[in-house]
């Protein structure tokens, strides 16, 4: 705040642009897609910056965006949920701020004396709002069960207990804020008029305003993935083709005993299919043969990404059914990760567990390079490979 020479009551969304696009202020902020306060986020920079007083038009959002597009060329930290984010920063906070929601940041301060200092634009702020609602289906009996609870959470000590224990602000009146939110309230930050106006912002936001993505897809392919398991896989990869967003580019990089292939593609904005055919007809041509070599491989794969960390958000997706048993050992990887430079240490390794797979072999990568362990093990939905690939989105 002294290095900005801001004021924390009086700091503006166009003020935070301008040090974003000076270079001045880094930050982190959780994919809109995929995450509420990423969404809140991203409506809450269009509208201040667009001077919108009323509902987000796609006129306002057009006016916006080369700000938007300076705006976010300074988010060098991307999650698909708030709580990651801040467990992210905590770890390792190689940002200069983060754009969450107030009860997470005062939380960080509380739990882990991060020293944040919680500024609330003085243009607007958008307000997550989570009402408890019965389905259309719902029995008489579940919707009186639903009025109940209802009722019992927004009664008056049900609400200072949570504003205690969660810093969340509370939604009736006799219930005072705990204290370290500010009692006055901010404007409220119009939505988007329409929902195309809204799908629009995020289609923007995720095909060009925001920095692209640069994964390695490291896919054990040895023996033991002969037959349903590398189905599983390449049925896995093929789902994911749809869902690559333009001038992303992808790398994937098979192993056995030793790595078999590097194959990179891009999504190309003029061309947005050949990329993702090229990944799925590389997909198609894997086989399963060799031994397991985990820790030499994501050693490959923080060599093939190079020292460049600044222009893309880059992370590394480990997928394997088995322990490591060939090249380098567990040791020999930690020691190899500890001697790269800073900057090429930011990228995280998001494992999968599979098949057979050693948890805790793979929660220590995840633990190690700042990344998330995924569970790949149920057939299908949630918990499924096909399943884990997708929840990695956010986070790439």
């Amino acid at each position: 705040m002294r290095r900005l020479g801001w004021d924390a009551d009086a700091v503006s969304w166009a003020q935070v642009h301008r040090a974003v696009a000076a270079g001045d202020l880094t930050y982190g902020m959780t994919d809109p897609n995929r995450s509420n306060s990423g969404f809140s986020a991203l409506i809450s920079i269009a509208s201040g910056l667009s001077g919108a007083q009323a509902a987000l038009t796609d006129a306002d959002v057009r006016r916006a965006g080369p700000k938007l597009k300076e705006f976010f060329a300074g988010q060098r930290l991307t999650s698909g949920s708030s709580g990651w984010l801040a467990s992210a920063y905590a770890r390792r906070s190689t940002v200069d701020a983060l754009i969450n929601y107030e009860s997470v940041l005062l939380s960080l301060n509380r739990d882990n004396g991060a020293g944040l200092t919680v500024i609330r634009p003085r243009d607007g702020v958008v307000t997550a709002d989570y009402p408890l609602s019965a389905l259309t289906g719902a029995t008489p009996e579940a919707r009186d069960a639903v009025r109940t609870l209802t009722e019992h959470f927004r009664s008056t000590a049900v609400q200072r207990e949570i504003t205690a224990l969660t810093l969340r602000r509370p939604v009736v009146a006799a219930a005072r804020p705990a204290d370290p939110l500010a009692p006055e309230q901010r404007r409220e930050l119009p939505f988007p008029g329409t929902r195309s106006v809204a799908d629009g912002l995020l289609s923007s936001y995720e095909h060009r305003l925001r920095r692209p993505s640069r994964t390695v897809y490291v896919l054990d392919t040895s023996g033991s993935m002969k037959g349903r398991r590398l189905a599983q896989l390449k049925s896995a990869l093929n789902g994911l083709t749809g869902d690559f967003r333009e001038r992303e580019q992808v790398t994937l990089l098979p192993f056995g005993s030793t790595v078999k292939q590097v194959r990179t593609h891009t999504v190309d904005p003029a061309d947005p299919k050949a990329g993702p055919a090229a990944i799925r007809a590389d997909a198609a041509a894997l086989s399963a043969e060799g031994d397991t070599a985990i820790y030499s491989s994501l050693a490959a794969a923080y060599d093939h990404l190079g020292p460049d960390t600044e222009s893309a958000f880059t992370s590394i997706v480990l997928m394997t059914d088995g322990e490591n048993t060939a090249g380098r050992s567990a040791a020999e990887f930690g020691a190899f990760y500890r001697a790269l430079p800073e900057a090429r240490r930011v990228t995280p390794v998001f494992p999968v567990v599979f098949g057979d797979s050693d948890r805790s072999e793979l929660e220590a990568i995840a633990a190690l390079t700042g990344g998330r362990l995924f569970d790949g093990t149920k057939e299908e939905g949630p918990g499924s490979l096909d399943g884990a690939f997708e929840e990695i989105r956010g986070y790439q």
